[in-house]
């Protein structure tokens, strides 16, 4: 039956065995003229080997095009003289059990042929200033207890939490790599990666994170059901340095074609941003890169009438913020950056906990790193938390403590979220989820890395919390403009788009005892969609240990200071002038006026 294919001459682009229509295409780059295809069926029978032909070669790249091969031979491998490899540009692997040791070798590629419909749908295109970013492990998400996911671990899993992530707010997922790599390797039993964060097949959904034997199809689903709820769907990629930038502009616009992912997270010291961010093929796709220091931007297109593309996640943030947050020294003017940090050309990923590093839960909860359960005697992972414990190391019934390490979880949410840039929550903190202490957990598939959904009733303060603080953030445009907020009266109103003052109005203070900050935004300078302007907003935050009267902005006539927000229980009282805020509290006050009305119409 096999006797009839044909060899046929093909182009060497692009690498890898895929099967189009009736045709079966390879190509591969060898330094052994020996070298070809092993494909294999459906039954025990021997692979049917077929070489590279002599007139496919191209250099150190040899292709073909195979015709008449049975539907039935639908995994195969690559060999090169005596040793069979696995296809390093493969778009789909056959699934082996999560965490069962394997050498790359034993990976087998499927060939693909299936007819995926998109429907009418077309991508959500969030833009950054109005987006709310949820990063998630496509396994630790659901594989907790109390996940109630019938399918835990997948994609599949995942599309069963869109309704909970867009109650939440979430307008765009990050997912942790999920493309193909080999978690347990058999040459390295002991090692187990977790995150993904080595050399993977890049072009290849990872198939033990599928709940079907169709990780491809599923992966596409999960992308559909999101785009149907309005919600993006961002992949990170960890590159090699010996992955370059052309290669790297073929696997995003892989994904983009393939898969319709709105962006990506790229994980490359060694590249050009520039060069990625420049391909055509990309213009409509949205990058993060971190660490990118170029704060003039000049490079960055961004077109008349077009969201910003490329985005910037700052460790810094996140170690200013939870510096400032435990009261330390000399903390006033890097907060106030952040909170007005916002570029005109690219946007500010801003978080305060992710997958390494303390969750927030437990930067509140430990002064030390916990990494026992590692294996390396708790010598892997930052020695540089910025963490304070609250008083005692890990967890505590002490009543006094848990209600303020919860008022410090408030704290820490309403630093990201009441800032300028794009907020980021890594999941589970919206509901205090904690990793006990771990702050590398990259080994670790287990409850210390999985998600517990149980947290979501004993820590129901924090969830409703964080979810009112979302849906705040999104009322108001004063609290995620588009653009720079110059700090300065431009309009003419009385009032500059931001300012900051300390416990005296418009003076704030730098000492390195000062733990005081407070930040003025005048609704003037934001006009919402129904055609008015917004609030005035004061956000008091008093990082003290000892309580603190501000003195408040004036209004205009006939608006008055209401507590919008608050991230301690005690009522607060506001006098003509004046507000006491508690110690280790952000207070959030909204002008309005005397007859209840928010906003102020436009004059």
């Amino acid at each position: 039956m096999t006797s009839d294919y044909k060899v046929l001459p093909s182009t060497p682009y692009p690498l890898g065995v895929r099967r189009e229509g009736k045709h079966i295409f390879a190509s591969m780059i060898s330094d052994v003229p020996d070298c070809g295809i092993l494909l294999y069926g459906n039954t025990e029978e021997e692979p049917l080997k077929i070489p590279f032909p002599i007139n496919g070669r191209m250099g150190h790249i040899y292709s073909m095009k195979l015709q008449g091969i049975p539907a039935h031979y639908n995994g195969y491998r690559l060999y090169k003289g005596d040793t069979i490899c696995s296809d390093g540009y493969g778009t789909c692997y056959a699934s082996h059990p999560y965490g069962e040791p394997i050498e790359s070798a034993e990976m087998m590629g499927l060939l693909e042929g299936k007819r995926f419909d998109w429907g009418g749908g077309v991508k959500p295109d969030v833009s950054f200033s109005d987006a709310v970013f949820y990063g998630l492990h496509v396994r630790g998400f659901t594989m907790g207890t109390g996940s109630k996911c019938r399918h835990k671990g997948t994609f599949t899993g995942v599309m069963e939490k869109l309704d909970y992530l867009q109650e939440l707010g979430i307008t765009s997922i990050i997912l942790m790599p999920a493309y193909e790599f080999i978690e347990h390797e058999k040459e390295n039993r002991s090692f187990l990666n977790y995150w993904g964060y080595k050399k993977g097949y890049y072009y290849a959904p990872k198939a033990s994170y599928a709940a079907s034997t169709d990780p491809c199809t599923e992966m596409k689903q999960l992308v559909k059901a999101c785009h149907e709820k309005g919600m993006e769907l961002f992949m990170q990629f960890y590159f090699t340095e010996d992955v370059l930038e052309p290669e790297i502009i073929r696997i995003l616009e892989y994904w983009v074609m393939e898969y319709h992912v709105d962006g990506f997270q790229i994980m490359a010291g060694h590249i050009n941003i520039h060069i990625i961010e420049k391909a055509p093929s990309l213009a409509d796709t949205k990058l993060i890169f971190r660490e990118f220091h170029d704060t003039e931007h000049s490079d960055v297109r961004v077109p008349k009438k077009r969201n910003k593309r490329l985005c910037i996640y700052l460790d810094n943030t996140m170690k200013d913020y939870r510096r400032f947050l435990k009261g330390d020294e000399y903390t006033l003017e890097a907060a106030m950056y952040h909170f007005r940090k916002n570029g005109r050309k690219v946007a500010y990923l801003n978080g305060i906990a992710d997958y390494n590093g303390f969750r927030i839960a437990d930067m509140v909860s430990y002064d030390y790193k916990h990494n026992e359960a590692n294996g390396e005697h708790n010598s892997d992972g930052s020695n540089h938390n910025y963490s304070w414990n609250c008083g005692v190391e890990g967890p505590t019934n002490n009543r006094s403590v848990v209600q303020l390490r919860n008022r410090q979880i408030k704290n820490a949410l309403s630093l990201i979220f009441l800032s300028q840039g794009t907020p980021y929550l890594f999941m589970g903190d919206e509901m205090g989820s904690s990793q006990k202490g771990n702050n590398n957990p990259y080994n670790q598939d287990n409850e210390i890395s999985w998600l517990d959904w149980r947290n979501l009733t004993k820590n129901r303060e924090i969830y409703q919390f964080t979810k009112e603080l979302i849906a705040y953030r999104k009322a108001h445009r004063i609290l995620h403009m588009d653009d720079y907020l110059a700090g300065t009266d431009i309009m003419g109103c009385g009032y500059p788009d931001i300012s900051f003052h300390g416990l005296e109005l418009y003076k704030p203070v730098f000492e390195p005892y000062r733990r005081e900050l407070g930040i003025l935004l005048c609704g003037k300078y934001a006009r919402e969609r129904d055609g008015k302007e917004d609030s005035m907003i004061y956000i008091a935050c008093n990082m003290h240990w000892e309580n603190h009267t501000f003195a408040l902005p004036k209004l205009r006539n006939g608006e008055t200071w209401h507590v919008a927000l608050q991230t301690s229980k005690e009522n607060v009282e506001i006098k003509q002038e004046s507000i006491e805020i508690l110690s280790r509290t952000i207070v959030v006050l909204e002008a309005r006026r005397l007859d209840g009305a928010i906003l102020t119409p436009i004059k």
